[in-house]
């Protein structure tokens, strides 16, 4: 197992810092399936340790992984932060993946990542995972507090991670306002999984079982409720997220 460091290029010339975790050096021309995750906001690549441990144990079951960071978030250039940005950002890394080789690609988005995986265009993908999405609008008490100023300019709210602060506008609420998710979740046709903490307060599960009754009801697609974890589950709510990750991909990847 490998861990490397890259620079995925955008399209304004600005790279997106990345770790792309390699299971085995090749040794032939066939490229392993790879998971491609996407962070949540004022979150990071590594959010907190979640990503790199899941992409260690995809290693050890023969898959890469590339975590990455959006623009005007992580080790990334400050910017201000929206919906089109991030997707464009993710098809981007999305592109370079497959200008690597790889052909089997899965893509998991986190929280607000969930949506933005909602509005890339992939295609070719092969399955979505989804962990605690935001789906559905809800504004708790500390966001509408950090976005009752925006009408002003700019913001900065306080990174989860060791960054500096992220900048968001107006343009982030309007962006996720415009963007049809309803009819978005309906066209969701390809294998998709979620996983839910139940006591998740910032992503509400009863919000998440509404955006899943949105998507085409069959074998294909599945959730997962985790008992007791909150939208910050580690340790063994971690392993959970984990381990449902795996069986998936084994199923469909």
């Amino acid at each position: 197992m490998e861990e490397r460091k890259v620079l995925i290029p955008r399209m304004n010339g600005n790279d997106l810092h990345g770790v792309y975790f390699i299971a085995s050096e090749e040794n032939n021309s066939t490229k392993p399936p790879i998971l491609i995750m996407c962070h949540g906001f004022t979150g990071d690549k590594y959010e907190w340790g979640r990503f790199p441990e899941t992409a260690k144990a995809l290693n050890k079951e023969g898959y890469d992984a590339l975590i990455f960071d959006f623009s005007g978030s992580g080790e990334n250039k400050r910017e201000t932060i929206n919906l089109s940005k991030q997707a464009s950002d993710l098809e981007k890394v999305y592109e370079w993946i497959r200008n690597q080789g790889y052909s089997r690609i899965a893509v998991l988005g986190l929280s607000f990542g969930g949506q933005t995986v909602l509005k890339a265009s992939l295609p070719g993908i092969i399955t979505y995972i989804f962990w605690a999405p935001f789906f559905l609008l809800h504004t708790g008490g500390d966001q509408a507090e950090w976005f009752k100023d925006l009408d002003k300019g700019p913001v900065e709210i306080p990174s989860s991670g060791e960054g500096e602060p992220v900048i968001i506008d107006m343009s982030f609420m309007t962006e996720i306002a415009k963007f049809r998710v309803r009819p978005a979740l309906k066209k969701l046709d390809l294998p998709t999984l979620i996983v839910q903490g139940t006591k998740d307060e910032k992503v509400p599960l009863e919000l998440t079982k509404k955006a899943f009754s949105l998507m085409p009801q069959d074998n294909n697609h599945k959730l997962v409720e985790v008992q007791n974890a909150t939208h910050d589950f580690e340790k063994k709510h971690l392993q959970e997220f984990i381990k449902e990750t795996v069986s998936w991909l084994k199923k469909y990847l």
